[in-house]
């Protein structure tokens, strides 16, 4: 019997924006491979602009406030799930600045997969492995779309 491969990001979109996987696969196959996780690994994505957002930083974080990325680590055993993503995309096309929109929605996507992966910013030790990590993957990126 074949089994079908879970694809590595189901994508949840729920804007008019036509965006798809692709943006997104490639940059999470190079990181699981990286951080030594499972091949069939995956994670949840959702793209939002409805509010949604700041409804669920304020739910789970306490935070009554706007913000362009959020993620849940998820722990099921015998599942590889990583974890949830939510982005906002109206905020992240805002705050873009000299990136294109799928450039920053790749920014977010890897931010919060990291955070997934169990890193974080807080203390400036943290900030700085964090960052470190993140300018690694976006390089590797994009020598090999080059």
């Amino acid at each position: 019997m074949n089994i079908p491969k879970i694809k590595p990001v189901i994508l949840t979109n729920r804007t008019n924006h036509d965006i798809g996987t692709d943006i997104f696969d490639e940059l999470f196959l190079l990181v699981i491979s990286n951080e030594s996780r499972p091949a069939d690994s995956f994670v949840n994505l959702e793209l939002s602009n409805d509010g949604s957002v700041k409804q669920l930083n304020k739910k789970y974080l306490g935070r009554n406030e706007v913000t362009d990325v959020l993620s849940f680590t998820a722990e099921i055993p015998g599942i590889n799930l990583i974890g949830d993503i939510i982005i906002d995309t109206e905020v992240a096309n805002n705050q873009k600045e000299n990136r294109t929109f799928k450039d920053e929605l790749q920014v977010l996507f890897l931010h919060g997969l990291l955070h997934c992966l169990g890193y974080d910013h807080l203390a400036a030790r943290d900030k700085k492995i964090m960052e470190t990590r993140e300018n690694k993957y976006l390089d590797l990126l994009n020598k090999e779309q080059s």
